[in-house]
C-alpha cells in the first residue's frame, strides 16, 4: 500500500494551521484541525450540494424579501378602505419597486463588504496591484456611508416586512401575531444573508476542493 492510499485527500485543508500541511500531528494545530473552519473532511461534491441548494435558497429569498417590501409599502401607499386611483398606481408601482430594490441592495452591500483586511491582505504591490490598492481605497473610504445606507435598508426592510406578514395575521391574538411575525423575519433575514453568503462559501470551497485533488494527482 501507498503513502497517498494510507490516508484519505483532505480536500479543503487549509496551507496553514493544518497538520497535513506542516507535518505536524499533535500540540497547537492538532487541536487546530478540530475546528470545524479550519478543515473540513468532506468531498467537493457534498459542498456543491449543500452549496448549491443554500445559494438558490438565499437568491431566492432575496428577491421574495422584495416582493415582501413591494407589497408592504404599496399597502401604505394605498390603505385599506381608500378608493384606489388608476392613475396613480403606474408610479406608485415604480416608487414600491425602486424602494424594494434599493434597500435590498443595501442589504447585500451590508453583508459582501469590503474591509482593510481584504485590502492588506489580497492587493500586493506589484505593478498592476497597485492600480487595484488604489481603487479599493477609494472604495473603502465609502464605508460609512455604505453602512449608513446599510442600516436604513435594514430599517426599511423590517417595516416591509412587518407590514406583509401583518397582513396575514389579522384576527389572530397578539402573542401569535408577534410570534409569527418574529418566527417569519428572522427565517427571512437569515437565509437571505447569513445563508446565502455562507452557501457560496461552500461553493467556493467546492472549487477549492476540485484544483486541489488535480493539483495532487
Amino acid at each position: 500500500m501507498t503513502a497517498q492510499q494510507q490516508a484519505p485527500k483532505d480536500y479543503t485543508q487549509r496551507f496553514k494551521g493544518s497538520s497535513a500541511a506542516t507535518g505536524q500531528s499533535s500540540g497547537k494545530n492538532s487541536m487546530a484541525d478540530k475546528l470545524p473552519d479550519q478543515t473540513v473532511h468532506l468531498p467537493p461534491i457534498a459542498l456543491f450540494a449543500l452549496g448549491g441548494v443554500g445559494s438558490v435558497a438565499g437568491l431566492l429569498t432575496n428577491v421574495w424579501q422584495m416582493v415582501t417590501t413591494f407589497v408592504a409599502f404599496w399597502v401604505l401607499f394605498s390603505p385599506k378602505g381608500r378608493a384606489i386611483d388608476f392613475q396613480k398606481q403606474p408610479v406608485l408601482i415604480i416608487i414600491c419597486v425602486m424602494i424594494s430594490f434599493s434597500f435590498q441592495l443595501a442589504l447585500a452591500f451590508l453583508v459582501f463588504r469590503l474591509d482593510h483586511a481584504w485590502k492588506r491582505n489580497k492587493v500586493e504591490t506589484e505593478h498592476s496591484g497597485r492600480a487595484a490598492r488604489a481603487a479599493v481605497v477609494e472604495v473603502v473610504q465609502q464605508t460609512d456611508l455604505i453602512l449608513l445606507w446599510s442600516l436604513l435598508g435594514f430599517v426599511v426592510d423590517t417595516v416591509g416586512d412587518y407590514t406583509f406578514i401583518s397582513l396575514y395575521t389579522a384576527g389572530t391574538d397578539t402573542g401569535t401575531a408577534i410570534f409569527l411575525i418574529f418566527i417569519y423575519a428572522v427565517a427571512l433575514y437569515a437565509l437571505s444573508t447569513i445563508g446565502f453568503v455562507r452557501s457560496l462559501e461552500y461553493v467556493w470551497s467546492g472549487f477549492a476542493g476540485v484544483a486541489r485533488q488535480m493539483a495532487t494527482k
